[in-house]
């Protein structure tokens, strides 16, 4: 047995070529999804609320203090 044959007969070559035909048909899929939702369906991206960002309330300056230097 070589030093690149695995127990089972694959060799570190033919793992790669397994691996790179696995992304192949992950990146096809999911072309094809996107495909399958045309453009102003109705699907879109989950978007926060306007004004949900960050905000300034009284426990964050409380830690702001606490944690200068």
């Amino acid at each position: 047995m070589s030093s690149e044959e695995r127990r089972d007969g694959r060799t570190r070559r033919e793992f790669l070529k397994g691996m790179a035909a696995g992304a192949g048909a992950v990146a096809a899929v999911r072309v094809a999804q996107a495909a399958l939702v045309p453009p102003g369906s109705g699907v879109q991206a989950a978007r926060p609320a306007r004004g949900a960002g960050y905000r300034e309330t009284e426990h964050v300056r409380t830690y702001y203090e606490t944690a200068r230097i």
